[in-house]
Order: structure tokens, then sequence, then C-alpha cells
């Protein structure tokens, strides 16, 4: 590998590895790990990230035959295919929590079947089954070079099968393309186009990587892929937060509405098998095809002849004789002691279907041997005892006819040659020879290949035309029902304009008391409860603060500061009754048993309106205290009036409750004797005081 070219991938992965731990880091900050919704991101932030410096490390330890080069160069490359064979699972499970629209949890791989019944796409199983696949193959090539291979100058080689290893790699690929476009109506138009392009750069990177051997182009794809994730996701962060839709605390993408398929479209999932499959087979085809023009580059092989040849044995694969020729010799004039003689090498190519690219020969020769200027088609040396001749190179002055001369096609040969002076009883015949040579194997060369291709081929055209009649079967039935579902539609309008109503309803009215209102519009509605506890709120100092704000400033923040209170009621489970003017007037244990936990409920119910009210402050030019009294005791219940109804209650448990939250201290809860007995083993609570109430006359009280 060029210099240069070694050093713009080292830096570009290195460069590419930082940015990927950083986005998974920031992923990670502000919220709990168990809790992020984008925890799957996460993963693929930092396996992307380690698999670029591993890629970054294997480049730069590249070459170096020290200890530390031997297993970091084995390690990275090691570490490199099994995340390139893990990444595609991230993705799909990725994938499937914005169709799913929820956080899914690891434990679904556990039981498959259930999972699909659930509505995961199946394709996350098979994804999960290739996943195993590349790392187990992966696992075995460590031992018997299956995907690649390092030389003595501890220099990464492509072996045999590593087509194979792309395959691995581009399948799932092509599945998660077959699930995204299968699941495109489940996704807003972003997020498709989002995971679109993660899927797009990769397959451009394996037409690369399979035309141009020497850049990581798959590594540097995923590692752009995983940067545009990682944008995309704060890009939809910023829709969230500038919308307002999403106000938990876990930030997650606004999704689509799902669709949920029906167990009678047997015919859709049929047609997504037969969409996968296409797809599927149009990658594979594509890659073999590619892998057919460039070949399959096979790794180096060296063949030790004991025994010299004389003529071809066709039953080896290659064979190489060297023979001095019987008409051409004559003896050395300058040296008597020496013959001079041509001669003759032949390398016969036995392969039906590989090209032998580059060869190198040596053979054993006495001291005292020379070689004339001028062999043929090879480069001759003598060192050390052994004659040397490899194939001419570009830049060797041999290089006459152009390297692609000295290749040797399937069931060729190729001749070479010299003019030596040797001892007179030199015979090379017996001398061992050393023969070895790097090839490229062409698969369309070999009618098992080309019956194979041709098979799938078929099954290709066969799966598209399926395909595409399916589709259309698909598309005829959808519409008829639309048209069925009309009257249906209607129908549920319908439905929902009473829904409406009701819960109009049950916004003013307890769900009881509107259902019986509903059934008995003409009943008087009264009832006696042995044990509610009310509270009271007001704002401390209302008047003098509203009169120096505007009528729409004031009515901006109650409307502000209310909406935080029924929020908070409606969680906890509180009844709200009213408000008046800047009073808050809630009641819960509306129920006829006389042992309910109402008056804790509303405890706690307060004690959230006081954290509200801070909150409110915390961005509020105007800072606001709040009163709160509670009391707990026999209530009356009912709906007043005919039009314009309010539900309201009444008793000395009502004026009661009022009484404490005129006489409490802001941002204080002020309770009576009553309220204090239900929560005493809960709550503490301050000395009792005494106060004059209307009616009741002197009455302890207390401040939690």
């Amino acid at each position: 590998m060029p210099d240069f070219t070694r050093i713009i991938s080292i830096s570009s992965l290195a460069f590419l590895s930082v940015f990927c731990f950083q986005a998974g880091a920031f992923l990670c900050s502000g919220h709990s790990f168990r809790q992020n919704s984008r925890r799957t991101l996460i993963f693929i932030e930092f396996f992307t990230g380690f698999l670029l410096l591993s890629d970054a490390l294997a480049y730069f330890y590249r070459g170096n035959t020290g200890m530390a080069g031997y297993y970091m160069v084995r390690l990275c490359n090691f570490f490199v295919f099994i995340c390139n064979a893990s990444l595609p699972l991230f993705f799909c499970f990725y994938i499937c929590e914005f169709i799913k629209q929820t956080r899914l949890n690891l434990s679904l791989f556990l039981h498959p079947k259930a999972s699909i019944k659930n509505g995961i796409p199946i394709q996350l199983f098979i994804v999960l089954f290739f996943t195993f696949l590349g790392i187990f193959v992966t696992v075995v090539s460590q031992f018997t070079d299956l995907f690649y291979y390092f030389d003595e100058n501890n220099l990464y080689h492509r072996s045999t099968f590593y087509p194979l290893s792309v395959v691995l790699g581009i399948l799932p690929e092509l599945i998660l393309f077959t699930m995204l476009l299968q699941n495109r109506k489940k996704l807003a138009t972003n997020v498709f186009v989002s995971l679109l392009l993660y899927f797009g750069f990769p397959v451009v990177s394996v037409v690369l990587i399979l035309i141009n051997y020497g850049f990581p182009w798959i590594n540097i794809s995923l590692g752009l892929g995983a940067l545009h994730l990682f944008y995309s996701s704060i890009k939809l962060m910023e829709l969230e937060f500038y919308s307002g839709v999403n106000t938990s605390s876990i930030l997650t993408p606004v999704y689509k509405t799902e669709v949920v398929l029906t167990d009678s479209q047997k015919r859709v999932v049929r047609n997504h098998f037969w969409q996968t499959l296409s797809v599927s087979l149009a990658g594979i085809l594509f890659v073999l095809v590619i892998v057919s023009i460039k070949g399959i580059s096979l790794p180096e092989k060296t063949l030790t002849i004991d025994e010299p040849y004389s003529v071809n044995d066709s039953s080896k694969s290659l064979c190489v004789t060297f023979v001095r020729n019987a008409d051409k010799h004559w003896v050395d004039e300058a040296d008597p002691d020496r013959t001079g003689a041509q001669y003759d090498g032949i390398i016969f190519n036995n392969m039906k279907s590989t090209i032998v690219t580059d060869w190198k020969f040596s053979i054993f020769v006495p001291n005292g041997c020379s070689v004339d200027p001028g062999p043929w088609n090879g480069t001759f040396l003598l060192s050390d005892g052994k004659l040397n001749v490899k194939k001419p190179h570009e830049g060797d002055a041999e290089n006459i006819h152009g390297e692609d001369f000295y290749t040797i096609t399937p069931l060729k040969t190729l001749g070479f040659g010299c003019i030596m002076y040797a001892p007179h009883d030199y015979q090379p015949l017996s001398q061992k020879i050393v023969f070895t040579y790097s090839s490229v194997l062409k698969p369309l060369t070999n009618i098992l290949f080309d019956i194979f291709l041709a098979l799938l081929f078929v099954i290709f055209i066969i799966s598209v035309t399926i395909t595409l009649f399916e589709g259309k079967l698909i598309r005829v039935e959808e519409e008829n029902k639309k048209l069925e579902s009309t009257v249906k539609e209607r129908t549920k309008e319908l439905e929902e304009e009473k829904n409406r109503s009701e819960s109009l309803l049950l916004n003013i009215l307890p769900k009881e008391i509107a259902k019986e209102l509903t059934a008995h519009p003409d009943r008087t509605i009264a009832k006696e409860y042995p044990n509610v506890t009310v509270l009271f709120t007001d704002i401390v100092g209302f008047t003098k603060i509203s009169g120096v704000m505007t009528a729409e400033e004031v009515v901006t923040m109650l409307n502000k500061m209310f909406s935080m209170f029924d929020e908070r009621a409606k969680r906890e489970g509180i009844e709200k009754i009213k408000t008046i003017g800047d009073a808050y007037m809630a009641a819960t244990g509306l129920t006829q048993e006389h042992y309910n936990d109402g008056a804790f409920k509303m405890l706690r119910f307060a004690k959230g309106l006081l954290n509200d009210v801070r909150s409110f402050n915390e961005t509020s030019p105007v800072k606001l205290l709040i009163r709160l009294g509670i009391n707990s005791g026999p209530v009356v219940a009912g709906v007043i009036g005919k039009t314009k109804f309010i539900y309201d209650i009444w008793g000395d448990t009502v004026n009661v409750a009022s009484r404490m939250e005129s006489t409490g201290l802001p941002m204080r809860i002020h309770v009576t004797e009553t309220t204090k007995a239900q929560t005493s083993n809960l709550y503490h609570y301050s000395k009792n005081s005494e106060i004059d109430v209307k009616g009741k006359g002197i009455m302890k009280t207390y401040f939690l």
C-alpha cells in the first residue's frame, strides 16, 4: 500500500473514531443509561468508534514485524470483522424501536415467537442469525485463513473466501433495507430518510472495495453513517424541544402512529418474504458478478519439487519444468571446465479457472555458474547457490512485453529461459525446485459456478415476478377494503364525537356522577360521604399583585399555575372541585368507605403543589407564594343547576378547610387535628396551635 494512501486511511479512521466516541458520550450524558431512549444508538456509536479505532491500529501496525506488531495486526483485524458482523444487528434493533415506537428490551431475543406475534419484524431474528454466523466464521478464519492471512512481513492479504465475508456483511444490510421499505408508513419521513442513508453508505462502499482494494471504504462509510444517525438524533431532539410535544424526562423521537397488521393479512406477510428474498438475491448476484469480473485473489502458494519434471504432469494443478536444451550446448572457451547451454523452463497452468498472476522460481546451482545477459520471459539472478527467476514487473529491463504477457491463463503455458555456464556434470533434473506463485480465480470459467449463478438468477426472476404479482393483488384488496370501510369510518366519527362529549363531561364531573347524570338527566344528584379530605389554596397578596398587571397577564399567570395543579391532580387521583379567583379547591376520598387513604393522598398532593409553585417561580418574573389548608370529615356532594351546572361539596368540613387556608402561613401546609390523626404515622407535624373557627370555637391545628 502506498504511504500516502496508508496515511490518509489512518487519519480518516482515527478522526471518525474520535467523533463516534464523542457522539456516544454525548448521548450518555444527562440521562440514566437504563432510561436513555437512545441506548441502542449509543451502542452503535461506541461499536463504530471501536471498529474504526481497531482498523486504524491495524493499518498503523501493518508491516511491523516486531512482537507488538504481530499481535496488534491480528487482534485489530479480528475486532474489525467482529464489529462489522455485529453492527447490522444493533442497527436493526434501532429500526425496530422506531417501528414499535418504544424502547425495546433485549429479552425479546429469548422469546422469538412471542416477539414476532407482538409486532417485532422477523428480519430482526434473521439478522441475528447472520450476526452469529459471521462471528462464528470469523473465529474459524483465525485458524484456517478463511477470509485473510498474513505473510512473513506481517502484511494483511485477502484470502480465497474473502468475498464470503462481503456477502455475510451485505446480506443483513439488504434485509434491513426491505424491513425499512415494508414499514415505511410507520416512520416519519425524516426518520425514514435518516435510516435509509445509513444503509446506503455501506452498499456503495461494498462496490468500491470490490473494485478498488487498498482503502477502508466499508469502515469509513460505517463511521459516516453513525455520525449521520447522531446528527439526525440531535435534530429530532431539537424538533421535540421547540414543538413542545414531548415533555417527559426521557427524550424520544416523535413517531407516526403504528399501523398494526391483522392476522388476516397473510398475503402481506408472503409479499414481505418475497420482497426480502428478491432484494437479498439481487445483492448476492451483484456481488457475484463483480467478483466474477474482478476474480477472487487466492493466497500465495509455494510448490517444492524434489524430483523435477521433464514433461508436463496434467494431474497437477501447476507443473514446472527446467531442463538443459540437448541441442544447444557447448564448451566454454574461456573456461574448459564449464559448459555453456540454453536452459529452458516451462510453467504449465493445468487449472481451468485460475490465472497465475505472479510467480518466482528458484533452483540449486553449483558455484562458478554465470548467466548471459538477455534472458527471456523472466528476471534472472544468481545468489547463494541458487538461480532465482521471477516474473518481470514494471521497471524491470526484462519487461519488454508488458506485465500481462507474463501471466499464465487457464490451461496455458509460459516458457522462460537463459544462457547459463555451469560445470560439465550439472543436471537441473537432479536439483530441488521451489516455485512460488499468486493467482486469481475466475469463477465464470467454472461450469459449476455458472450453473449456480444461473440458478440464483432464475430464482431471482421468479421471486421478483411473485413480488410484483402479490403487490398488485394487495393494492386491489386495499382499494376494496377502503370502499368497504367508508361506512365504518363514518360510524367511528360519530363514536369519536360521542367520546369527546363524554370527555368534556368528565372534565366537569367525577366519573360516577357523570354516568348517573347521563343515565338519569332529570334526577337530583346528591350524596353523603363519611370521610373526605378537602384542600384550599390561594395566592398570598393576590390583590396587590394583580393591581400592577394587565388582565391578560393575570389570566395567563393563573392559567399556567393552575394547569400545573390540574396535571398533578390527574396524575395523583385528586378530584378538582373548582377555582374561585385565585383560590383552588380539591378533594379526595369521595367514597362510601369511612376508612380510606384520602388524607395521605391529599398531603402528598399538597407537597407537590408547593414544588409546582417553586418551579413556576423559576421562570416567572412574578414570584408567587400560596397558603394551603386541609381538613378531613363528612361532606355532602351534588350537582346544582340544569344549564352550566357545577359539581360542588358542602359541609363544616369544607368551611373548616377554607379556614385552615386563610389562617395558614405562606408556603406551609396547615391541617386540622382530624387530618393529622389519619396521617401522623407517615408525616411529622409541628406543635399544635389554637385558632377560633366560626361555629366551632377553639380548634387545635398543625403545620406539616
